[in-house]
C-alpha cells in the first residue's frame, strides 16, 4: 500500500509499501482515494515546523482533502454503498458535547483531524466515520471534489462576514483566499479586492475578474483600496495570510464598523493596538475555523455546481501521487494555486 507519511526521521515525508488497512469497524467506511489536495497544514507537517513537531505523533499518514470510492462498509452503516463516490469532512467531532449538540461541532473541543490526529488520505485507502462522508454529485469532477474542504473554509469565512453589497478586501491570495474571492464575487459583494505580493498568485486572482488586485509591498496599495471604496475603506476584511503586519495594515484601511474575519493562522503572537484599531473603530472580529457541519458543505456543493470554471482557475496543478515532493516545492515557491495529487495514477487512468 502506497502512503505519504511523516516518520520519526528528520527527513519528513516518506513513501513505502504498507500492509492493507484492516476492515472498517462499526460505523466506519473504507474509501479508495482517487485524488487529494495538498493543504497548508500538510505543508507545515512537511516542513516539520514548531507547530507540527509539537502536535503530530509519528508515524502519521498525512492529508485530509480527498475524494474517493467506498470499498468497504462497517457494521451499522446505512445510506452508503460500495462503489459510491464521496468526499469527507476531516474534523471528527465527538457528537455528544454541548457544542456538537447546539450546531457548533466545527469547534468541538474533542475534535480529531484525519491526517493530523488519525491516519489521513495521502494513501491508497483511508478509513473514516460514515457520519463524516459527503456524497458527491456525478457532475462534479474528481479534481474539484478533492477540494471540498478548503473551498469550505473559504465559504465559511465569506458566509460569516455577510459580504453581499459590501466592499470586500481579501488579505492573502493563497488557494483559500482565491476561493474566497470567487465566492464573495458570486455572493454579490459590491467590490472584491485581493492583496497578494506573490506574482503567480496575483495572476490567478486577476483571472477571477475581480475589481482590484494589489501588491501590499507597493506604496500605492492603500490608496488604490481607498479609491475603490470611495475613500471609506472596505467594510469586510477576510484575513487568510496569517501575517501580523498584513493584519495591522488591513485594520488601518478598514472602514469604521467593518467586519474582519480571521482564518489565517500566524506563526506566533501578533501585536495589535486594540484601542485604536478595533475598539474606537467599532470593528467586529470573527475567528473562523473549519466548516460548519454540514451547512457549509451544502453551500459548497451549490457553488461548485454553478461555478465550476472558478474552481478550475484556482486548481493549477494535478500531479501523480508519487510526485508529491514537487507539489510541496511549488507551494514553498508560491508558484501555484491549489495542487491536487492524483492517486489514480498509482493504478491506471488519471484524475478528471
Amino acid at each position: 500500500m502506497f502512503t505519504i507519511a511523516k516518520a520519526k526521521s528528520e527527513y519528513g515525508i516518506w513513501s513505502s509499501d504498507q500492509p492493507a488497512l484492516p476492515a472498517p469497524g462499526r460505523g466506519m467506511v473504507m474509501v479508495d482515494v482517487i485524488a487529494a489536495g495538498i493543504c497548508g497544514t500538510d505543508f507545515h507537517i512537511y516542513k516539520w515546523d514548531k507547530w507540527s513537531s509539537g502536535r503530530i505523533k509519528t508515524p502519521m499518514t498525512i492529508g485530509h482533502e480527498f475524494v474517493g470510492l467506498i470499498s468497504a462498509i462497517g457494521d451499522e452503516v446505512t445510506g452508503f454503498e460500495v462503489g459510491q463516490r464521496v468526499s469527507a469532512e476531516c474534523h471528527i467531532a465527538c457528537g455528544e458535547c454541548g457544542l456538537c449538540r447546539t450546531g457548533n461541532a466545527h469547534i468541538c473541543e474533542k475534535t480529531e483531524i484525519i491526517g493530523v490526529d488519525k491516519a489521513g488520505a495521502f494513501a491508497e485507502q483511508v478509513v473514516i466515520p460514515a457520519t463524516n462522508l459527503w456524497k458527491v454529485p456525478d457532475i462534479i469532477p474528481d479534481r474539484q471534489a478533492a477540494v471540498f474542504d478548503p473551498v469550505g473554509n473559504a465559504m465559511h469565512m465569506v458566509s460569516t462576514a455577510e459580504v453581499t453589497a459590501r466592499d470586500v478586501l481579501i488579505v492573502g491570495g493563497g488557494p483559500i483566499g482565491l476561493f474566497a474571492a470567487a465566492i464573495a464575487k458570486a455572493h454579490g459583494a459590491r467590490t472584491v479586492a485581493v492583496q497578494e505580493p506573490n506574482q503567480a498568485r496575483a495572476a490567478i486572482a486577476e483571472s477571477l475578474d475581480l475589481d482590484l488586485v494589489v501588491n501590499p509591498r507597493h506604496d500605492d496599495s492603500r490608496s488604490k483600496i481607498l479609491e475603490l471604496t470611495n475613500g471609506h475603506g472596505p467594510n469586510v476584511v477576510l484575513e487568510v495570510s496569517g501575517n501580523g503586519r498584513a493584519l495591522n495594515d488591513a485594520l488601518d484601511v478598514a472602514a469604521p464598523g467593518a467586519t474582519v474575519a480571521l482564518l489565517g493562522i500566524p506563526g506566533g503572537p501578533v501585536e495589535l493596538d486594540l484601542g485604536a484599531k478595533v475598539v474606537m473603530k467599532g470593528i467586529r472580529l470573527f475567528g473562523v475555523t473549519g466548516r460548519r457541519m454540514y451547512e457549509t458543505w451544502y453551500q459548497v456543493e451549490a457553488f461548485m455546481l454553478k461555478n465550476p470554471d472558478l474552481i478550475d482557475k484556482v486548481i493549477t496543478h494535478i500531479l501523480p501521487a508519487r510526485e508529491f515532493a514537487e507539489g510541496f516545492k511549488l507551494m514553498e515557491e508560491g508558484a501555484c494555486g491549489k495542487v491536487v495529487l492524483d492517486f489514480q495514477s498509482l493504478k491506471t487512468g488519471a484524475v478528471k
